[in-house]
């Protein structure tokens, strides 16, 4: 699932592909969220998002995948 928030891109390594970052919307950073269940008890859970890092990271292939479905395949229709 992919945010609205703008791309932040991580530093450009020696000659490797260069991935993006972004805050996770689901834990806001934190890697935990709170859940309320049916008994209105809260819990403390790892986000399953972000896998408990805070971050969310794509490589450059999803990141071209997600602009081209996007952006160009509403073009074609």
């Amino acid at each position: 699932m992919f945010t609205t928030r703008t791309w932040v891109p991580k530093g450009v390594d020696q000659g490797f592909i260069m991935g993006y970052k972004a805050i996770c919307d689901t834990c806001k950073g934190n890697g935990y969220t709170y859940v309320t269940d049916t008994k209105k008890q809260t819990e403390v859970k790892q986000c399953w998002t972000c896998e408990s890092e805070g971050e969310i990271n794509w490589s450059q292939a999803e990141v071209d995948d997600f602009i081209y479905n996007t952006y160009f395949r509403k073009q074609l229709h």
